[in-house]
């Protein structure tokens, strides 16, 4: 159902908290130690590494001696395309760039099969993980090499003020109680922390598009989507501050792929998947409406900061983030 006022998309009649491990099967992607498409860095001084060194030390501040003026140029020149900067830190966005000259903590929620957590630690970050599924934890830790604790945002024992940043990649529409999550997010940042949230757009065009079909739904695990305006109005209402928000197209091509093989299920012979045109002119046409401000991406990604005290906020890790995008 969705909200008549606010424009929220949300299950009703919802799962029971009690009953929410169940739709965690031994199947779900989280419990792949290998998944498909979670591969490695290209060799440090090959072509591609060196590009991809060149573009963060543009982008990031990431001190690289061993880049050459050419390479350094061509750096500057590639950092100015935000799909050449999210390659560059391994498919991170621009407001997951550590902080340069100094070693900042981050916090995953539900890092999953610890892909985004292991390139977090890549970048420079000292990641933790926190996983409320026991298995997907394990495979996380192993994946990662970095600590994974069990338990949610509610029931973690973390102090407060532990970190720089709090990433939540497709958890937001898993919570059960959104607003007491995000006021957690708060507490375990310090002064001038961030909070990165990725989560499934309920107006996306796939689910324009495709209806029941679009994996922005999701039943029965997406309790709760959100709207952008929605989002902020809440993390504005938790205490957070400078508030930034946007669609991303960057599953489209995916997510159009997944929509075209769920609508036609009685259809006989092989449906294109991979690299299939159809798919490709849909990620065109979403991330021209997506740079035109239409909000029509298939992902919501909203970024907030915990206010910075006086004292703190020479320190604070706005200093070192890329305001690109």
């Amino acid at each position: 159902m969705d909200c008549g006022e606010c424009g929220t998309v949300y299950q009703n009649p919802r799962v029971r908290d009690e009953d929410l491990p169940l739709c965690y099967p031994s199947r779900y992607f989280t419990h792949d130690i290998n998944p498909e498409g979670s591969g490695r860095p290209a060799p440090h001084d090959s072509v591609r590494g060196r590009l991809k060194r060149a573009v963060r030390r543009a982008a990031d501040g990431v001190h690289d001696g061993g880049l050459s003026l050419p390479w350094r140029v061509v750096g500057r020149l590639l950092a100015v395309h935000p799909g050449l900067r999210r390659r560059a830190r391994l498919g991170l966005i621009d407001p997951l760039a550590p902080p340069p000259g100094r070693r900042a903590r981050c916090l995953e929620v539900g890092p999953g099969h610890g892909f985004d957590l292991w390139c977090l630690r890549s970048l420079g970050w000292e990641a933790f993980g926190l996983e409320a599924d026991p298995v997907a934890a394990g495979n996380a830790r192993m994946r990662s090499g970095c600590e994974v604790r069990v338990g949610t945002l509610v029931s973690t024992d973390y102090a407060p003020g532990q970190f720089d940043l709090v990433y939540l990649n497709h958890v937001a529409e898993h919570l059960p109680d959104p607003r007491a999550s995000f006021e957690r997010c708060l507490e375990l940042l310090g002064p001038g922390g961030r909070l990165v949230l990725v989560y499934p757009n309920p107006g996306a065009l796939t689910a324009r598009l495709y209806g029941r079909h679009s994996l922005v739904w999701d039943p029965p695990r997406h309790l709760v989507l959100p709207p952008l305006k929605t989002m902020t109005a809440l993390l504005e209402r938790c205490g957070f501050v400078g508030l930034r928000a946007r669609t991303s197209a960057w599953r489209a091509p995916v997510n159009c792929g997944a929509a075209r093989r769920l609508s036609r299920p009685r259809r006989t012979g092989p449906v294109p998947t991979k690299g299939a045109a159809v798919d490709r002119l849909f990620w065109i046409l979403e991330a021209s409406l997506v740079a035109l401000r239409v909000p029509v991406g298939e992902e919501i990604v909203a970024v907030a900061d915990k206010p910075a005290g006086s004292a703190d906020a020479a320190h604070a890790p706005e200093r070192g983030y890329t305001s690109k995008r």
